[in-house]
């Protein structure tokens, strides 16, 4: 049975909706969230900043080359860290050219999971001990509130055609517009895009607009539906679609998961 007083220990966030919530949930859902790549991958960051001495680059505090090799070497589905092309191989550089561990490392940073920096060791904080001692649905939840609260989301669409921030509220417009949706119902993605674009005022600022709504919802693909996806709160669709000689993915639906629709309520207030 979960333990209220770890949830609240767990992270700095006490929304009693989402542990009540969890109290209700099926064990379906708590496997779900065990079984998540992205939790577990960050209990494997977190495990191995405890247990091996990290120091951050002097210039931007990111983790060294051997660190970056070895956490993603035990990352679920761990990405491919060199591109060899013709006769050339193109080395991995830094941290920055890992999405998945970047990500990881700006949620732990940012979410005060870890202490560390620039030339600096970096140690698992008080937060992130907590972390990991939690319950996997609470281990999502904390996750998912250092993203929804605390993340500047352009880190997962590093493009200039937007400038530097999101409009006003954006993040809780999106918030209101995906509680509206019944969880587990397919929902047409470009209606879904195109109405979230109009409602928040996203707006492709780049002198070229000759692609500006394809940007805008490329980026809502990015923003939104592949970070939830990540956290196990939707499910994306995709069909194949014809691209020069040959195909590419394209999202066309996505379902809110019953997961999704607690990790989102939770946000409410």
């Amino acid at each position: 049975m979960l333990d209220e007083e770890q949830a609240f220990k767990a992270g700095r966030v006490a929304a009693r909706r989402f542990i009540n919530w969890m109290r209700r949930a099926r064990g379906n859902q708590a496997a779900r969230a065990e079984a998540l790549p992205l939790r577990r991958d960050m209990v494997t960051l977190l495990t191995y900043v405890r247990d091996n001495r990290v120091t951050g680059t002097r210039s931007t505090g990111n983790l060294p080359l051997k660190a970056v090799r070895e956490v993603t070497a035990r990352f679920v589905h761990p990405p491919q860290l060199d591109t060899t092309i013709g006769d050339r191989t193109f080395r991995l550089r830094s941290e920055y050219d890992v999405w998945p561990l970047y990500f990881l490392h700006t949620l732990a940073e940012v979410g005060e999971l870890l202490e560390g920096g620039p030339a600096r060791r970096w140690r698992l904080a008080p937060d992130g001990a907590g972390l990991l001692t939690a319950a996997p649905l609470i281990q999502v939840w904390i996750m998912f509130v250092i993203w929804w609260k605390r993340v500047n989301w352009l880190i997962a669409y590093p493009f200039g055609g937007m400038g530097e921030s999101l409009p006003p509220r954006f993040e809780e417009i999106t918030l209101a517009h995906l509680l509206s949706l019944p969880a587990n119902t397919r929902i047409p993605f470009e209606p879904f895009a195109d109405r979230l674009i109009q409602e928040t005022g996203l707006k492709w600022t780049a002198p070229d607009m000759t692609y500006a709504r394809m940007s805008l919802h490329s980026a809502i693909r990015r923003l939104v539906i592949g970070i939830l996806a990540d956290f196990g709160a939707v499910e994306p669709e995709y069909q194949d679609k014809p691209l020069g000689r040959g195909t590419t993915r394209e999202l066309v639906a996505f379902r809110i998961t019953s997961l999704g629709k607690g990790l989102l309520e939770s946000l409410e207030g």
